[in-house]
């Protein structure tokens, strides 16, 4: 905490909006730390955590030449992160809300026929959104999910770190995610206005 006590904000913001990048890898160092700790005691999600701080980030150095020389640094970073997380936990109630909506609707609407149908709809999406991967990661995905080898094997056997692997197997999930959830909501939408009619 004495590193932040003893940091001169107004000199590291104007190196900062003068494009010094070296004041912006300062600041993401120092304050880094404290930042995610700080999201991972409101999202309780390491990954989530990670990744809330990492957008923030990015959003701050696409923007750092355009502060106002007048912007309180730490207050700043901590605002930003805290509506991040806000916007985060509401569009997850949103994305419940509607699963909760959706599986009322299944109850009263049970069809095994349906259900089978909607299945092999997203299983098919699925492995199109897989073939859809940049080469090497789809490679890495596939030995992690379809041949259940470990982290240590598939290094081996593609003469890549761990790292790497654990990296590739992470975006791969980050980006199935996205259009699985798209997938989803898409379908969640056609169910409701079926519904609704």
């Amino acid at each position: 905490m004495s590193a932040l006590n003893d940091i001169d904000e107004p000199d590291l913001l104007k190196r900062l909006i003068s494009g010094d990048e070296q004041a912006f890898t300062f600041i993401y160092k120092i304050y880094w730390p404290v930042l995610y700790s700080h999201a991972l005691r409101m999202l309780h999600d390491e990954e989530e955590a990670k990744d809330v701080v990492q957008e923030l980030f990015l959003n701050f150095h696409a923007k750092s030449t355009g502060l106002s020389g007048q912007t309180k640094l730490s207050a700043y970073l901590y605002v930003s992160l805290r509506n991040r997380i806000l916007n985060l936990i509401r569009q997850q109630r949103v994305k419940f809300d509607y699963l909760g909506n959706l599986a009322l609707f299944t109850q009263h609407n049970d069809n095994p026929i349906l259900d089978n149908i909607h299945e092999k709809e997203l299983q098919k999406s699925i492995n199109a959104e897989i073939d859809r991967l940049p080469p090497k990661m789809r490679r890495i995905f596939e030995l992690s999910r379809k041949e259940y080898l470990t982290h240590k094997e598939i290094a081996s056997r593609l003469e890549i770190s761990d790292k790497t692997v654990k990296t590739q197997i992470n975006n791969a999930l980050k980006s199935l995610r996205l259009k699985i959830d798209a997938f989803i909501f898409v379908k969640i939408w056609i169910i409701f206005s079926v519904f609704l009619d």
